[in-house]
């Protein structure tokens, strides 16, 4: 994906809920969609919509959600960079894991792959990755 056609932070959320879904579920539906990122099923259908003319996503009317070979790579870089900051919010800042969490959510969209790659160098050095 080229930097002009970058997801928007929405759609990065969107990507990674289905992500996670599969994980924790084996299938991803709409209605499974809506409900983890508390939304209606419209958006969520809109979302699916979006990220399947991005080729990030397989999706027949009313059927399963599969990530593309592209969107599994996207996805698990996008989980990465918010797993590696919910671990520095919770474990060096000692942010509530709640607040660490949402905060984690935020930054995980702005984050250069620069500081990330110092973050984690720096959570290698204190023993938490």
């Amino acid at each position: 994906m080229s930097k002009e056609n970058r997801l928007t932070c929405s759609q990065e959320d969107y990507l990674e809920s289905i992500y996670l879904i599969r994980k924790n579920k084996g299938e991803v539906r709409i209605t499974d969609i809506a409900l983890f990122m508390n939304t209606s099923k419209p958006s969520a259908n809109k979302a699916v919509l979006l990220l399947k003319e991005e080729g990030l996503i397989d999706h027949e009317k009313y059927g399963l959600i599969s990530l593309t070979k592209k969107g599994e790579l996207l996805a698990d870089d996008i989980y990465f960079r918010h797993k590696t900051l919910m671990d520095f919010l919770i474990n060096t800042l000692k942010v509530e894991p709640k607040l660490a969490e949402k905060d984690a959510c935020k930054m995980e969209h702005v984050i250069s792959h620069e500081t990330l790659e110092h973050l984690i160098a720096y959570l290698n050095e204190q023993g938490y990755c």
